[in-house]
């Protein structure tokens, strides 16, 4: 029997479950820089891993919301290649499964007990959500698992923005706002995949040729691109609507000031690039 849902879970789930297809919406056309080459997004930096070969390769995509990375490698009619996609959002995998046709297998399932053999997959992929998840030494636990001997995790985490003055004008608004009661002490995962160093500890007594990079996402937007930019993003859901309406006026008007002459933002993002090997 599954265990009960975290309240960080529910509302994950919950969020995936009104808005599925958010997170593909958000970076799924956003175009990045990873060691020194641009890419359609952080999604295809991901896709990278794994290598165009004509042997049986295994990859889960851990994760996998509506199953636009799963798409990316499905697109390579790659003979020997199977695909699994692993959520807990009933609607997400809907949508992946419109998306992908019944050739990949997906599962309704946690992290922390995935549904899956041991030694069963070559490449376990992960994009914008491992950092999210309860109890990660048991994630990772279970990553090590399903992998192979000498397969490969790899995952792109967040990370701190680049100072930017609308970006810290934002957050000096939303600070003023209180979550609403039932989020007041929600928290999202382990602190330690927001640091490298904390990557480092965490991964390493199960992993090894641990490797860390950035990706940068640049360009400029207006304010109210901006502004549709940070709804897609968990903070402001754990406001009220009324809340949010307030932030959305404020925020508007301050940004104003931090345009260019075309009326611009700079808009700056860092996400992290982390791949192991199963020790």
């Amino acid at each position: 029997m599954q265990a009960k849902n975290s309240l960080a879970e529910s509302f994950l789930t919950d969020f995936h479950d009104a808005r599925p297809g958010l997170t593909s919406n958000a970076f799924g056309a956003l175009p990045v820089m990873f060691r020194g080459h641009a890419f359609a997004s952080s999604y295809e930096v991901l896709t990278t891993v794994v290598p165009h070969a004509s042997t049986q390769t295994t990859v889960i995509d851990l994760a996998c919301g509506d199953g636009f990375l799963l798409a990316l490698l499905a697109m390579r009619a790659q003979p020997g290649m199977r695909l699994t996609g692993v959520d807990m959002s009933v609607a997400e995998l809907e949508l992946a499964r419109t998306r992908l046709g019944p050739t990949v297998t997906l599962h309704q399932a946690k992290a922390q007990a995935l549904p899956i053999p041991s030694g069963n997959a070559d490449y376990l992929l992960c994009h914008l959500a491992l950092m999210l998840m309860d109890d990660a030494e048991q994630v990772l636990r279970e990553i090590h698992r399903v992998l192979r001997p000498g397969g490969t995790l790899a995952a792109i985490v967040g990370a701190a923005p680049p100072p930017t003055p609308a970006f810290k004008t934002y957050v000096e608004i939303l600070a003023k706002y209180p979550r609403v009661a039932q989020f007041s002490e929600l928290r999202f995962g382990d602190r330690r995949f927001r640091s490298r160093d904390g990557i480092l500890e965490i991964l390493a007594p199960a992993f090894e040729n641990i490797s860390i990079d950035e990706i940068h996402i640049a360009k400029r937007i207006t304010p109210e691109e901006h502004w549709l930019w940070l709804l897609d993003m968990y903070d402001l859901y754990l406001l009220n609507e009324a809340d949010r309406t307030a932030i959305h006026h404020e925020y508007l008007s301050a940004a104003a000031a931090h345009c260019d002459r075309e009326g611009k933002l700079e808009y700056l993002q860092t996400l992290r690039f982390l791949s192991a090997t199963a020790a």
